[in-house]
Parts: C-alpha cells; structure tokens; sequence
C-alpha cells in the first residue's frame, strides 16, 4: 500500500491567481494614488507662491516697486517652473508652470497649469486653488 505524500506549499494555479488579484488592485490603485501625488506637488507650488507673494509685498513695503527677480530668490521645486512674467511699480504676476508628468494636473476638468497670483491676490485657474 502507497502511503499519499501531503505537499506543502502553493501550486503554481495558486499562484497565478494571486498575482491576478494584486494586479487588479495595483490597476485600479494607481490612478488614486498618482492624481493624489500630483494634487499634493500642486499645493507644495501654491505654498511656494504665496511666499514669493508675501516677500514681494515685504519688498514694497520697504521700496518704491515690487522686487526682480534678481532681487528675490525665485522659489525652487522638481515638479514646477517659477517665473515673474509681469512687474512694473505697482503689479505683479508670480507664475508656476508644472514640468513632466505633473503637467497633467487637473481639478474638475481645468487644468492646473500655470497656476498664477498677482499683487491683488487673484488667482487662477480658480478650480485648482
């Protein structure tokens, strides 16, 4: 009489239903999370604005114009380029333009790129703000 050997481990059928599985979730994972990555740079470029913005009032405060930007830092970020499109005396318009993948940011159908702020403390686009 054969005695049946019990095996131990997983059978490669197993196996292959396990990975499906994960690859599933993975699928419908990965679009959460990268919209959640590109909302969270966005917010890090805002934050960075807002800061010029108030240095550029700080600057006013003390001089007869807005500042260059020569004269202030030019905030620094992976995902965005910052610039100073538009200065005179009594305006400004401070501009974060979105590099690589994050310029597929978007919030209810608007894109978020460029995100802008002016002396006024208008900002657009609306929606991504």
């Amino acid at each position: 009489m054969k005695r049946k050997t019990k095996r131990k481990g997983f059978s490669l059928i197993e196996l292959m239903v396990v990975v499906a599985i994960v690859a599933v979730l993975v699928a419908l994972a990965l679009p959460s999370y990268t919209r959640y990555v590109r909302k969270a740079n966005r917010g890090e470029a805002q934050q960075l604005l807002l800061n010029w913005a108030n240095n550029q009032e700080i600057w006013r405060a003390n001089d007869t114009d807005y500042a260059t930007t020569g004269e202030i830092a030019v905030p620094t970020h992976a995902r965005y380029t910052f610039t100073l499109p538009t200065r005179t005396a009594t305006t400004y318009v401070l501009r974060a333009t979105a590099n690589g993948d994050q310029a597929k940011d978007e919030e209810q159908s608007t894109a978020c790129t460029p995100l802008e702020i002016n002396q006024a403390n208008a900002k657009t686009p609306l929606a991504c703000w």
